[in-house]
């Protein structure tokens, strides 16, 4: 009875979720690098109060065609924001441009207010005129984790096709890598580490924040796997959305049905036994750092600046264990980056990374016109 009531349960999931709008998603962070080259100083205010200054926002729904194909409704239009610098409007300026990914279910930049925020840095004199765009990875099913997947969609591509090429070809954008930046919190900071590190022909610098990464043991550390009842839980059809979104994500399996993802646990003779190969593949999402730094060194050089923030009271204790270890793996490879720690949780010190450091970093590392 309780396999058929899980099986109902994501049926009914994959179905309301066709009927209604996609809302954003959110997820834990990653390390990066930052390297020396220089950039454009940031412009100072002609005034010694601060100047008034004013962007604006558009929301646009455009259209997805990576996500075209997916086994769980997910919609092929999505939503985006663009931020607008003040002087968008009255110069015909190119502006360099952030993406920012929004972590597991998580629609904007938390606590850093588009067009507020971002006026009142550039009226300081502490940011260059930039476009933001903001695009969420929520799915049908909780969190894309923005990579590609049989299951729920290609959204690596759709941030590196679809949401580039519409803002190239609908925004006075300098369009080059060197001018583009990707940045995200949580499951946005894994995704945007991921997609630079296989993209630099499209970004130039990253800045990631509370990444979910793992160390060689963060997998079995994580909320997922941790405790035995969690595993027995899911075994039994119990299972949480966030395991549901990851195995789909990063074991897809469009014949195992309903579940459209393989699971490496199993119960025989009421003991849990492991599947290795499958482990490896739930591993290799987060994880995986080591043979990565290897694999895409040269991905990773060609990139300005690399940089992962985390704090250091993260209720998940296994992402700032991943993040000191991606950077070690980094470095091991001769790659250059930049690794901070500060006092902080998950997301409680959010906007103020954004404010004072992320925004600066692009502000000096970007390509201006």
């Amino acid at each position: 009875m309780k396999h058929l009531i899980f099986k109902l349960l994501i049926l009914f999931t994959i179905l309301l979720s066709s009927c209604a709008p996609t809302a954003p998603a959110s997820q834990p962070a990653q390390k990066a690098i930052a390297s020396a080259t220089a950039t454009p100083t940031i412009s100072t205010p002609t005034t010694a109060s601060t100047k008034e200054v004013f962007g604006s926002v558009d929301m646009v729904t455009i259209p997805a065609p990576s996500l075209e194909g997916n086994l769980v409704n997910e919609l092929t239009k999505r939503d985006i924001l663009v931020y607008l610098p003040p002087s968008y409007t009255t110069s015909e300026k190119h502006f360099p441009t952030i993406y920012y990914l929004p972590g597991y279910g998580d629609s904007d930049m938390i606590g850093f207010n588009l067009p507020k925020s971002m006026d009142t840095l550039i009226g300081n004199g502490k940011a260059n005129e930039m476009i933001i765009v903001v695009a969420n990875g929520i799915n049908n099913l909780g969190g894309s984790f923005y990579v590609n997947s049989p299951v729920t969609g290609n959204w690596e591509d759709f941030i590196v096709k679809d949401v580039v090429g519409y803002v190239d070809a609908h925004y006075r954008t300098l369009a080059q890598p060197e001018s583009r930046g990707i940045t995200g919190h949580s499951m946005g900071g894994y995704g945007s580490l991921n997609i630079a590190m296989l993209h630099p022909e499209v970004f130039s610098a990253v800045y990631s924040m509370s990444p979910g990464l793992f160390d060689e043991k963060g997998l079995a550390e994580s909320q997922m796997f941790k405790e035995e009842n969690v595993i027995k839980d899911f075994v039994s059809y119990q299972g949480d959305q966030f395991t549901l979104s990851y195995g789909s994500a990063f074991a897809p399996n469009p014949n195992n049905k309903p579940l459209f993802f393989d699971y490496p646990f199993k119960e025989v003779n009421d003991q849990l036994v492991r599947d290795d190969a499958v482990w490896k593949k739930w591993e290799s999402g987060f994880g995986g750092i080591a043979d990565e730094a290897k694999q895409y060194k040269n991905n990773f050089l060609k990139l300005k600046g690399i940089v992962v923030d985390y704090g250091k009271y993260d209720e998940y204790d296994w992402i700032p264990k991943g993040c000191v270890y991606f950077g070690e793996q980094l470095s091991a490879e001769g790659i250059p980056m930049k690794v901070e720690a500060y006092n902080g949780s998950h997301s409680g010190e959010l906007s103020t990374r954004i404010r004072d450091f992320m925004i600066p970093f692009f502000s000096t590392t970007l390509k201006f016109e």
